[in-house]
């Protein structure tokens, strides 16, 4: 849910409400609430240097034998999804550079043996920006991180992501 301030200086948030889920591993047998989960992964990503929208405010509890979760983090600002970001003509320079971007946060995250979990082209994010020289330059993100985990094997993470992005690679050319 989107969630904007009266204040034009505060940026706008996003809350997103859960109740009732829940992940199980080996470590939670008995369930632990996604959020808390999403939280793990939010600041594994912060200290391997790949963008996400900042967390404001992450909590979890149990509430009448349910879990309850709420998780706020603010808007990316000035960036679209890769989805929309190729629903629009880009030079060929331009197109390489997202790829190499892409490619350079996606290793990042994978040699850390992460796996986002639901790598798809709408929970990637594009900014482009002018630098004062004139290039554009381009910004990636992730979200949705609700799925993450860390894996045994960086190749695990990475086939499972790849995988997964070349089914819902949205308006992303083959090629």
């Amino acid at each position: 849910q989107l969630l904007k301030s009266r204040d034009p200086n505060c940026p706008p948030l996003y809350c997103k409400r859960q109740t009732g889920h829940i992940y199980r591993s080996l470590v939670h047998p008995f369930g632990r609430p996604t959020v808390l989960r999403e939280l793990q992964a939010y600041r594994a990503f912060a200290r391997l240097g790949i963008r996400t929208p900042n967390l404001v405010y992450c909590s979890a509890r149990r509430h009448l034998g349910d879990w309850q979760g709420l998780l706020v983090t603010e808007a990316l600002d000035g960036f679209i999804s890769l989805d929309q970001w190729y629903t629009n003509p880009h030079n060929p320079e331009l197109v390489t550079n997202l790829l190499h971007q892409l490619a350079a946060t996606l290793a990042r995250l994978h040699l850390a043996r992460w796996q986002h979990g639901c790598c798809y082209a709408k929970h990637i994010f594009v900014k482009e920006k002018v630098s004062e020289s004139g290039l554009t330059e381009l910004e990636i993100a992730v979200l949705d991180l609700e799925k993450s985990r860390q894996r045994l094997r960086a190749r695990d993470a990475s086939r499972h992501d790849l995988g997964q992005f070349s089914r819902h690679r949205g308006s992303m050319p083959e090629a």
